[in-house]
């Protein structure tokens, strides 16, 4: 090897080195508000009925599954969990756990309504975790056309003005209606 071919070669290892050093501070600051978290959820009384999704703000699958489950999963600082019962009738005893916070959709309630039957109109619930506080978004882009409004307990609503979560069936987000 000559000096010049040295001097290229030595040129590459340290544009590779100095690379692979942005490439680590990137991905430490791009992961500095990520945690580990272990997700389970129990079976409850009627399993089959019972999907969730964790969710990004922006309604981009974190991770999904059914009942029971348990295993992990990388969350950002601020997410969002759709509950879903196939049924309508609430989760029946089981629960989501994301490391020690506890997750119910209707869990606890033993309701009958007037009439000795259940109700069956309660199939989702959507629960934000810190989503909310990060701004609000105008619903004004031809590219979201939001079918499904919720308010901030995630019951399903017809809005007016104020804050709600938007979906279109693919993606959510946070909107303030003014009409």
């Amino acid at each position: 090897m000559n000096k010049k071919e040295l001097n290229e070669s030595g040129y590459l290892v340290l544009i590779i080195a100095i690379s692979f050093i942005i490439l680590i501070g990137i991905s430490k600051t791009a992961n500095a508000q990520q945690t580990q978290a272990f997700v389970e959820c129990t079976a409850g009384d009627f399993s089959a009925e019972i999907t969730w999704q964790i969710l990004t703000c922006n309604g981009s699958v974190i991770l999904e599954g059914g009942a029971p489950y348990f295993g992990a999963a990388i969350l950002p600082q601020y997410y969002q969990i759709n509950m879903q019962d196939s049924y309508g009738d609430g989760w029946n005893g089981a629960y989501l756990y994301i490391d020690d916070a506890e997750y119910g959709f209707l869990s606890d309630v033993d309701w009958i309504d007037s009439l000795g039957t259940w109700p069956q109109d309660q199939t989702q619930q959507l629960v934000d975790v810190g989503c909310l506080t990060i701004g609000l978004e105008e619903v004004e882009s031809t590219n979201f056309i939001p079918t499904h409004y919720y308010d901030l307990l995630g019951r399903e609503v017809e809005p007016t003005d104020g804050v709600y979560i938007a979906s279109d069936g693919i993606l959510r987000k946070k909107v303030y209606i003014k009409k």
